[in-house]
């Protein structure tokens, strides 16, 4: 995992960052795994888990829970 993807995370994760910034971070970590996807190697096993955690948690906002789900769905293999 990158310095940068780390940083996404835990920005994610932080209940003290605007909503509107960890949706960013959530489109960018999308974002990077799209490019993945597009060089055909395998999604980050880091990523997808903090994104499966991030939308099985009951807390946080329900939009991000709904965006990482998807990803999610969208990206493990």
């Amino acid at each position: 995992m990158t310095p940068e993807e780390k940083d996404l995370i835990n920005q994610i994760r932080s209940e003290d960052a605007e909503l509107r910034s960890r949706e960013n971070a959530l489109s960018r970590l999308g974002e990077i795994l799209e490019e993945s996807f597009i060089l055909d190697l395998l999604p980050s096993k880091t990523i997808i888990q903090a994104l499966d955690k991030i939308a099985a948690s009951k807390v946080g906002p329900a939009s991000l829970r709904r965006k990482a789900k998807a990803l999610v769905q969208t990206y493990k293999i």
